[in-house]
């Protein structure tokens, strides 16, 4: 797969920034919280994305919802994004700018999903045992999805581990079909 060309340049030109505001963690933060809202409400997708809406509409509603929750750096590189009609591209580039954060603190970034939220100690306890397994500190980024049931589903770098209740059901289901 070709690399996108503007996705890298957005995600490199807020790297740097945040890199110089020393703001990388707190922005790679305020991204992932974006991402997340992203990826749940279709809706604000849309409304990004339809180019009947002006700029100013879009970056009014941006300001609105996340404004006083998100840093100056990240504000405003969104609403360069928006300026330039590359709102779509918004995932691609928080994704880029999660790889760029990683290798700058010589750190992989593993998402965890889990049905509750991780006591502290639990998350500490899979950090160590996730930098002993890819012999690379590893930066945690806890997400809740309750529809997973129990258990963990981990991605680190390109490796999806899916220890989750309903996957290890529907093995079960999918044994049991076979036998039957």
């Amino acid at each position: 797969m070709r690399a996108d060309s503007v996705v890298n340049g957005y995600a490199n030109s807020l790297f740097h920034v945040a890199q110089s505001e020393d703001l990388v963690e707190v922005v790679e933060d305020e991204l992932y919280r974006l991402k997340e809202v992203l990826q749940k409400n279709s809706e604000l997708r849309e409304f990004l994305s339809n180019l009947r809406i002006a700029p100013e509409g879009k970056k009014k509603a941006v300001v609105e919802i996340f404004g006083k929750g998100v840093s100056s750096v990240t504000l405003n590189h969104l609403n360069l994004v928006i300026d330039q009609g590359r709102q779509r591209k918004l995932v691609p580039i928080i994704e880029e700018f999660f790889a760029l954060a990683a290798a700058a603190r010589e750190k992989v970034t593993a998402e965890v999903i889990t049905s509750i939220p991780l006591s502290e100690k639990m998350a500490e306890k899979l950090r160590r045992a996730l930098t002993k397994a890819t012999k690379k500190q590893v930066f945690l980024k806890p997400r809740v999805d309750p529809s997973i049931l129990g258990g963990a589903i981990v991605r680190v770098e390109n490796k999806i581990i899916d220890g989750s209740l309903r996957h290890q059901l529907g093995q079960m289901r999918r044994a049991m079909v076979k036998i039957i």
